[in-house]
């Protein structure tokens, strides 16, 4: 019988830390507490042990702005297997002639590559609520997490209001989740591109709010992505606090940068939308997460090299994203735990059990316990490493956290019972990632 023990690690789920063993058996975490060690164990003593992160929001093989995000589903699994991501969800590439089963069938094909366990979230481009049979048709094939933009009109990914009401009245049925890029596009400047200036603070507020309104009058619950300023932040709160199902999400490039860095020697690699922010808003999310105010930490990965970004010819073309799946987890927990921002317990919440609750992952994925899949990270809080991009795997050459001194070192990482990287070698394989539907046990 196929079986590891993980003996002695600092074990950390979101109610606690406790030391223990781990058996896994074919894949799966068999039993937690004192194990009998055969050969096939791991010394974890001093070692804390993390459910394996789930990175909610990533971009690969993305076509945008005239060109396609660096990392496809090979590169970009190969880079989250490195840095402790067992998990991840990407979206559809949807249309306004194509279905959402077939989107969703095409993009499951398309990452047949993946190295780790992905999901789907089901772009709503196009769709009308003369479609609505599809959002069950989506259902049944496994996905059930619906995005949609209130921004970016020019492109035809913009939902109108009145759409947007319905078809979260049809996803409340199903009892899925609705995704929202929540940008309000008549407060936006044309011309200005992915800046502060040219897609304020305000125009995340203004969104916000009226999505709350329609969360709260729909019943839908509803994931509000890369929350970025305090005023989003406030408007996502007063909503919570008025009875809307509100779920919120802010990224690593909103907890460490700001508006400053588009001051710097090639300020226009740092393009991203939203826009990073001031330093007042960096504190407010900080202390959100303290307060465990939001449902996840994820990165928004959208990758894009240097010369991807010198090739445009003025700020609205610009292609806005950043890289992140690979340092998700190392930089939450330097940057939060190590610096007092965020204990441990927060740390498995935002990146496990959060996001997987909230799309239909849980229990077989984000939590240490039997039953659940053997998606592990071991880190070492003591270890240390610089942030190059030379030095990740990510298919970028740019990373916005170059020269940052991280504390904490991943020494091992495990999906299903199989090692994805240990002690610095990377030995994930292509092709070995699955689907993962929405209620799979």
């Amino acid at each position: 019988m196929d079986e590891l023990v993980i003996a002695g690690a600092k074990l950390v789920t979101p109610q606690g830390v406790r030391e223990t063993d781990v058996l896994i058996r074919e894949g799966r975490i068999a039993r937690l507490g004192r194990a009998h060690r055969p050969r096939a164990a791991f010394s974890a003593q001093g070692l804390i042990l993390l459910p394996g992160a789930i990175d909610a929001h990533v971009h690969l093989a993305l076509p945008v702005a005239g060109t396609r995000s660096a990392d496809d589903f090979a590169t970009g699994t190969l880079a989250a297997a490195a840095g402790g991501v067992t998990t991840l969800i990407d979206f559809t590439l949807g249309a306004p002639d194509k279905s959402l089963p077939q989107a969703i069938e095409e993009r499951i094909a398309q990452a047949a590559p993946a190295a780790v366990d992905f999901s789907l979230h089901a772009e709503m481009i196009g769709w009308t609520p003369d479609r609505a049979g599809e959002l069950a048709q989506a259902a049944e094939l496994g996905v059930r997490s619906f995005k949609f933009y209130l921004a970016y009109a020019d492109s035809g990914r913009r939902t109108p209001l009145g759409v947007l009401k319905a078809a979260m009245e049809g996803i409340a049925r199903l009892g899925g989740v609705a995704m929202v890029h929540a940008e309000a596009e008549e407060l936006m400047v044309p011309g200005k591109g992915p800046t502060p200036e040219g897609r304020p603070a305000v125009a995340e507020e203004v969104a916000i709010a009226e999505l709350a309104i329609l969360a709260l009058r729909t019943g839908c619950r509803t994931y509000v992505a890369h929350i970025s300023s305090a005023g989003g932040l406030g408007a996502y709160l007063a909503g919570r606090d008025r009875g809307a199902p509100l779920w919120g999400e802010t990224c690593p490039h909103y907890l460490l940068l700001d508006e400053t860095a588009y001051s710097r020697p090639h300020g226009r690699y740092f393009s991203v939308t939203p826009p990073l922010r001031r330093p007042a808003d960096r504190a407010a999310l900080w202390a959100a997460l303290a307060r465990r105010e939001l449902q996840a930490v994820s990165t928004d990965h959208c990758p894009f090299t240097r010369a991807q970004k010198d090739a445009a010819e003025s700020p609205e073309k610009l292609p806005s994203g950043l890289p992140g799946v690979e340092t998700l987890l190392p930089l939450l927990y330097s940057e939060g735990v190590a610096k007092g921002r965020l204990s441990l317990a927060a740390l498995a919440w935002y990146l496990g059990e959060g996001p997987a609750r909230a799309f239909g992952l849980w229990p077989r994925k984000g939590g240490i316990q039997p039953g659940a899949d053997a998606d592990l990270v071991l880190l070492d809080p003591k270890g240390s490493w610089t942030i190059t991009a030379e030095g990740l795997h990510m298919a970028t050459d740019f990373s916005p956290y170059e020269a940052l001194q991280v504390q904490g070192r991943i020494v091992g990482v495990l999906s299903r019972g199989e090692w994805l990287a240990r002690e610095g070698e990377l030995l994930a394989r292509p092709g070995r990632g699955e689907f993962v539907p929405w209620g799979a046990s």
